[in-house]
């Protein structure tokens, strides 16, 4: 009874948020600003049953999932990095927090003439999602339990194994929670450098370019609407996945 409450809940929700973009829609009643709900979702339908659609989104998922595994690989390298060694973390961190604060706009003006169109948007992702890992990865070391640690030296615990059951278990969740945040960044920002790199057509961001070079506004929000499903869908399997490793890690 609860699940279904919740259901009716959600859908009302949705059910409200519907409307109102439909009545703006039809205030507006400019269809080159915004087009209602059926529209969109109309033109996606459409979109959906050609082969141009499905290609798009494999080009652009590859590279948001390589740019997002790139900076998790990276991110909590150099956190466990900055952690071992004082010098390290001196040099490296402040690199990072130019790199959190450089606007988008930059990184874009900067990039685009030292990469391929191809690699723009995997560095857009890369770089956007880079600080969150790394700075999450190093409160989560830096939050381990110290008596856990103490006790670890007492007993003479070998270092992997300290790792395993000690260190692992108190950054996973600050990981889990960067993976979080992340996610939707990546794809906002891989995006963004699809669109930028105008040079190539293949990709979401490339059928966007030119849904809005030919001022087909139905095109754009039902690209829109698709990287909103996508970007929920893939940050759902991510933690379905964690989860079963964790129920299976923990058997």
């Amino acid at each position: 009874m609860q699940v279904f409450t919740s259901f009716l809940k959600k859908l009302g929700v949705a059910a409200f948020w519907f409307l109102v973009w439909e009545g703006a829609a039809r205030l507006i009643a400019n269809q080159f600003v915004i087009v209602g709900p059926v529209d969109a979702f109309g033109r996606l339908f459409e979109l959906a049953l050609t082969l141009d659609f499905w290609t798009s989104i494999n080009f652009s998922i590859l590279r948001i999932l390589l740019g997002f595994g790139l900076s998790m690989a990276i991110g909590v390298l150099l956190a466990i990095i900055c952690h071992m060694s004082g010098i390290a973390r001196a040099l490296i961190t402040p690199a990072i927090n130019v790199i959190k604060a450089v606007p988008v706009v930059s990184i874009a003006l900067l990039l685009t003439f030292s990469l391929s169109p191809s690699m723009l948007s995997i560095a857009f992702a890369l770089l956007t999602v880079l600080p969150i890992f790394f700075f999450n990865t190093l409160k989560g070391i830096e939050n381990t339990d110290k008596n856990l640690l103490e006790m670890a030296e007492v007993f003479r615990v070998g270092m992997l194994r300290k790792i395993r059951h000690i260190y692992v278990p108190s950054v996973t969740p600050f990981v889990v929670s960067a993976a979080e945040s992340g996610l939707g960044f990546a794809w906002k920002a891989s995006i963004a450098g699809e669109v930028i790199s105008m040079a190539t057509r293949e990709g979401i961001g490339g059928s966007m370019h030119a849904a809005r070079q030919w001022l087909l506004t139905p095109d754009l929000w039902a690209w829109t609407i698709t990287i909103v499903l996508l970007s929920f869908a893939m940050e759902k399997l991510f933690f379905l996945g964690f989860r079963r490793f964790r129920d299976g890690n923990s058997n």
